[in-house]
């Protein structure tokens, strides 16, 4: 069974969100139970806040964009 990413919103992660640290395969976030609870906290496994994430991955469809390159 997978899981709905916090950021995207897709079934990719293998255990349930929060704080597996699980890295998602479409958008590139890592499941932080930190950002989990506050979305605007900047920091820790992602650097960006859940919410720039999530207005990240709408326009660019990834994350991070540090990590546009993997894509």
């Amino acid at each position: 069974m997978k899981y709905k990413c916090p950021c995207c919103g897709n079934k990719t992660l293998d255990e349930k969100p929060t704080g597996t640290y699980d890295i998602c395969d479409i958008c590139w976030w890592e499941d932080d139970p930190v950002q989990f609870r506050d979305h605007n906290f900047s920091g820790g496994a992602n650097v960006v806040s859940l919410n720039q994430a999530r207005k990240n991955f709408k326009k660019y469809g990834i994350s991070n964009l540090k990590h546009k390159k993997n894509k």
